[in-house]
């Protein structure tokens, strides 16, 4: 629920509603950028992941945020008389609701509208009537409604606090290696969205040999990667692990070099405009490729598998198979801070 010490607002506000992850959150700024631009004396409100939603109410790209994990969007979709009384008074300033989530009986929509809120957007951005391919112009495209020009791509900017963090914690880390930091993240959210280690650890020797300091980003789920790919250096590397997701992007916003996976770090590194080499496998780049000024993009062989399952079960994964040569060409290219995003 709603914190009842947090203090109810006179202002007018729009209600965003995304339970989506870090990276499907981050491929909505554009959509939540024009919204704000649209109603720039509204309060932006963000029903969200806790980590996601106090990341962005941080870095000012919302203005209050409220975690999915709270009973809000339970209370939603049970109907109007569930609602608790703060969270129907704080509801009461919202004239518009956009929802990105999927609400096949229209309970979420029927909920906002029978308390007074005509202006209900509520469509998931994987919806099949979407015409657009990225993901960004999809989350674009469900606020066609409300009648205003798209706002273009704009770097994720963190405050002074939070950017002071990163110097802090590589001191700790790094003992004082003044070489240019890059950063690889051999995980993913799915095992298999991760190409071998013995790929990751070639370009590891590459960067110890172009005068990089290499470190490793462990995720929660990241340790068989992270061990494996260890395992094949000629030397130890430094890895950061346990990190929360502010502290997560006061690192990586330090990095001279980042290379990772379809996931949701890559997305955070490209929106921070750090350097960005992105190896994709089984998802498509072209609908998820991470938003950023210096983002290259590699993939392997066209992925042949007509569903998730169907990857699940794959052991060629030819998709994931990225030469070396062709990472290391491709950190070159995002070294020489190119601001475009070629598929190779």
């Amino acid at each position: 629920m709603v914190d009842e010490n947090d203090a109810v607002s006179c202002a007018k506000a729009v209600l965003i509603i995304h339970p989506g992850a870090l990276g499907d959150v981050l491929l909505s700024r554009s959509a939540i950028r024009t919204i704000h631009l649209k109603f720039p004396q509204h309060e932006l409100i963000f029903l969200a992941d806790r980590s996601v939603g106090s990341f962005l109410l941080e870095c000012g790209e919302i203005n209050r945020f409220v975690p999915i994990d709270s009973s809000c969007l339970t209370e939603l979709c049970a109907g109007e008389e569930h609602i608790h009384p703060l969270f129907r008074s704080w509801l009461s300033r919202c004239e518009y609701v956009v929802g990105w989530l999927r609400d096949p009986d229209g309970a979420v929509a029927a909920t906002v509208q029978s308390l007074g809120i005509h202006n209900v957007m509520v469509m998931s951005p994987f919806s099949p009537g979407l015409r657009a391919r990225h993901q960004a112009e999809r989350y674009l495209e469900t606020i066609d409604g409300l009648g205003c020009a798209a706002s273009s791509f704009q770097p994720l900017m963190l405050p002074q606090r939070l950017s002071a963090e990163g110097p802090r914690y590589l001191e700790h880390v790094a003992r004082n290696d003044s070489r240019p930091l890059a950063i690889i993240h051999p995980g993913s959210g799915s095992a298999h969205k991760c190409m071998e280690p013995w790929r990751l650890a070639k370009l590891v020797e590459w960067m110890r040999g172009q005068g990089l300091l290499p470190m490793l980003l462990e995720g929660p789920s990241d340790l068989g990667s992270v061990t494996q790919l260890r395992s094949l250096l000629q030397r130890p590397v430094a890895v950061m692990r346990n990190l929360d997701l502010c502290t997560v992007a006061a690192v990586l916003s330090h990095a001279t070099l980042f290379v990772g996976h379809d996931s949701g770090i890559t997305h955070l590194a490209a929106a921070l405009s750090v350097p960005t080499l992105a190896c994709f496998g089984p998802t498509d780049s072209r609908r998820w490729a991470p938003l950023g000024p210096n983002v290259t993009t590699l993939t392997g062989e066209p992925c042949t598998c007509p569903t998730w399952d169907a990857v699940q079960c794959c052991r060629e994964r030819k998709c994931l198979h990225i030469a070396p040569d062709r990472m290391i060409d491709g950190c070159r290219m995002a070294l020489a801070t190119r601001s475009s995003a070629p598929i190779l």
